[in-house]
C-alpha cells in the first residue's frame, strides 16, 4: 500500500470517528501513532492530509525531466562519455553522474593506461558480480588494451570481489597477455592504485 493510499484510510477512518489510536490498531502498526496524529491535526483545519515539501532547496538540475534525458539518451546509443552526455543536456559531468549512479541505478567501469582510455562501460543494474565482470566489462578491456599497447599489455585490477573471484582470474590468464593475478597483488592498496581513489 502507497503512503498517499494509507493517508486516504486514516482520513476515511478518521471522518467515521475512530480516533487515533484505534485507526493505529486498525491499520496494524503500518503507520506510526505520532504520524496518524499528525495527520489527523492537518484533516481538521484544511479536511485533507497535505505533507510539507522534503527539506532543504528544490532541485534545479537532476530533475525528472534531466533524468529522462539522460535514460532517453542512454537508451538510443548505450557508449557514451558523461563529457559528451553532460555537454549534449547542458548540466555538468558531476550532475551526470549522481543521475547514472543514484537515480538511474547505473554503475560504470573504465580502464586506464599511460596516455589512453578505454571505452566506457555501463552496467543498467547497478551491480556487478564476477559473470557481468567477466561478461561485459573484460572483453572491452581486453579490446581497447590490445588497440592501445598490444602484447605490452599488463592488466591490473583491484581487490574488489568480482576481480578477485576464480573465473575472472582464471579468464584474465587465459587471454591477457599478462596479468597481475590477486596472490601478487596487496590487499588494502590505495597507494599502488590511486586512481581507484582519486578520479
Amino acid at each position: 500500500m502507497k503512503s498517499k493510499d494509507i493517508q486516504n484510510v486514516v482520513k476515511i477512518k478518521y471522518e467515521n470517528g475512530d480516533g487515533p489510536s484505534k485507526i493505529y490498531r486498525d491499520l496494524a502498526g503500518a503507520v506510526s501513532l505520532p504520524t496518524i496524529k499528525l495527520w489527523i491535526k492537518m484533516i481538521n483545519p484544511t479536511g485533507s492530509i497535505t505533507l510539507s515539501s522534503p527539506p532543504g532547496c528544490p532541485r534545479t538540475v537532476r530533475t525528472k525531466a534531466a533524468i529522462m534525458k539522460v535514460k532517453s539518451r542512454l537508451n538510443k546509443k548505450k557508449r557514451v562519455s558523461t563529457r559528451k552526455l553532460a555537454n549534449d543536456i547542458n548540466i555538468s559531468r558531476t550532475s551526470i553522474r549522481r543521475i547514472l549512479r543514484e537515480d538511474l541505478g547505473f554503475m560504470v567501469w573504465l580502464g586506464a593506461c599511460a596516455d589512453s582510455l578505454t571505452t566506457l562501460v555501463i552496467l543498467e543494474n547497478g551491480t556487478m558480480d564476477a559473470e557481468v565482470y567477466i561478461n561485459e566489462v573484460l572483453p572491452i578491456a581486453l579490446e581497447c588494451g590490445d588497440k592501445m599497447l598490444g602484447d605490452d599489455c599488463t592488466y591490473q585490477q583491484d581487490g574488489a570481489r568480482p576481480h578477485t573471484h576464480n573465473l575472472t582470474q582464471e579468464w584474465c590468464a587465459t587471454h591477457f597477455p599478462d596479468f597481475i593475478p590477486e596472490t601478487r597483488w596487496p590487499p588494502n592498496s590505495p597507494d599502488l592504485c590511486p586512481l581507484d581513489y582519486s578520479l
